[in-house]
């Protein structure tokens, strides 16, 4: 069962991004990022996102999941470029 942030739920009406989407996020992640706060950045990569065939978006959004509450904080889209190098991992 996942539990969604009051913030998370909001952030997830605002873009519509359904609960069965997070939930494919969660399953399906391969990308796992320690972004700080006890809180990690959980995504599907695009390629893994292709072969799965299940939902176009799944590659396109991420989730920041906090290991001290076990809840979802929110839900965002990942960027190309500057804007989303925050949360990709620098090789």
């Amino acid at each position: 069962m996942m539990t969604l942030s009051s913030h998370a739920e909001r952030r997830c009406q605002n873009r519509g991004v359904r609960h069965d989407l997070v939930a494919a996020i969660l399953q399906h992640a391969d990308v796992d990022t320690v972004i700080g706060d006890d809180c990690r950045l959980l995504r599907v990569h695009r390629r893994t996102a292709d072969a799965l065939a299940l939902d176009d978006r799944l590659a396109r959004y991420a989730v920041i999941w906090s290991d001290t509450n076990a809840r979802i904080v929110t839900v965002l889209p990942v960027h190309q470029g500057r804007r989303g190098r925050r949360y990709r991992k620098t090789h």
